[in-house]
């Protein structure tokens, strides 16, 4: 359909009104003369509506006096007829030329890098990765062998268990996949220890390989040994054996913050305004200059590569802007609702802050303090959790 389109737009289509009584004769007469026609439609019977290449306009004419039905011309459009309507303006024809070797030589360059598959790893990284190979954004890419690229980063990272570069058009996909660590497993039968990896106190134990060097009620570290692999018996030797512990350990964490009662907000009124720029590697075009007109706005920022087809980016990119005007507002809370909001921030902050192991205890208390101008809220986290790291 695409290509149809496209040679429809290049050669020259004309829309033709046929009227008749015999336009279903002169339908087949033209297919049987391999004359196409698109876009059929046929109105009261005696009118036929239809879309016809340049060339076969003036087949049909014949045709239309075989039919005795009379054709007139509706609509033109494509290259030819828009060529001959600027035909004598030179500066028309030389944008034309100029257009066409631009496009030309812009395919031959990368314009665009999508990375794809990365989680751990930033697409920052993985891009500072490939610059040393030449592949970033105005760089030519008839150059890149891709091959030894991939061959020479995954020998460089141990963190990519795979990674694919293709590129399509002006666009490079690179497409990771990332390496698992997978933790050291430690046969039961071999002699080990268990360590602390966080620090607090011993809620639990329950050993059944090893002696305990701790006890319920001790303080540890990070670090501190928990379990020694070797058993000690009252009248043998002590020997080496594999350490087997449930171990929990009792943290924690305080978090405190103090708000006022009458609070500043700023919320959106409504008006907004919109601006546009255009980026052209370095060169920016800005249509409408100067400061917001809004003394406080919230400014959102959208950027679209432009792109001629699917896999086809030039170095062209729009920057649609939007300025919010904001108004500022007083909010006076009541005492609920300011220690549930200092709550909620408490909250978030402590989930983004510690890292908790799956299956934990967590215990919240809100210990809130109405003061003269505000609230003063303390919460105190206590975290049970199953801890323990073996090492040989």
């Amino acid at each position: 359909m695409l290509f149809k389109l496209w040679y429809m737009y290049i050669f020259g289509v004309v829309d033709i009104v046929v009227e008749g009584f015999f336009v279903e004769r002169f339908i087949n007469i033209c297919k049987a003369e391999n004359i196409i026609l698109w876009k059929l439609k046929i109105e009261k019977g005696t009118i036929l509506k239809a879309r016809i290449s340049k060339s076969d306009f003036k087949a049909i004419r014949h045709v239309a006096k075989k039919t005795s039905c009379r054709v007139s011309l509706e609509r033109k459009s494509g290259l030819p007829f828009v060529m001959n309507k600027y035909k004598k303006r030179k500066i028309f024809a030389i944008a034309t030329i100029v257009i066409a070797i631009f496009c030309f030589m812009v395919t031959r360059f990368i314009w665009n890098i999508e990375i794809m598959g990365n989680n751990e790893i930033s697409k920052e990284e993985i891009l500072s990765d490939l610059v040393p190979y030449g592949i970033q954004e105005g760089k030519l890419k008839s150059k890149l062998d891709l091959e030894q690229i991939k061959n020479e980063i995954r020998l460089k990272r141990d963190d990519l268990a795979w990674i694919g570069i293709d590129i399509e058009g002006t666009n490079v996909k690179v497409t990771v996949v990332e390496a698992i660590d997978e933790p050291e497993i430690i046969d039961e039968n071999t002699p080990c220890s268990i360590f602390a990896d966080k620090a607090g106190v011993i809620s639990k134990m329950v050993v059944r390989g090893g002696t305990a060097r701790v006890n319920v009620g001790d303080t540890v570290s990070k670090g501190d040994l928990l379990v020694e692999g070797v058993m000690e018996g009252k009248y043998t030797e002590p020997r080496p054996v594999h350490s087997d512990a449930d171990i929990y350990l009792m943290s924690t964490y305080e978090k405190e913050r103090k708000e006022a009662f009458i609070q500043q907000n700023q919320e959106r009124t409504g008006n907004v305004e919109k601006n546009v720029e255009i980026y052209m590697n370095n060169f920016k075009i800005n249509f409408k200059k100067g400061v917001p007109k809004f003394e406080n706005c919230d400014t959102i920022k959208t950027y679209k590569k432009v792109k001629l087809f699917s896999n086809y980016y030039i170095p062209i990119e729009i920057v649609n802007i939007t300025n919010y005007e904001l108004e500022k507002s007083f909010k006076t809370y009541t005492e609920e609702e300011l220690t549930e909001k200092i709550t909620n921030v408490l909250q978030k902050e402590f989930e983004e802050e510690v890292s908790i192991s799956d299956g934990a205890q967590i215990d919240k208390t809100v210990i809130p303090t109405v003061e003269a101008e505000g609230v003063s809220v303390k919460v105190v986290y206590s975290v049970e959790e199953k801890i323990g790291t073996k090492d040989r």
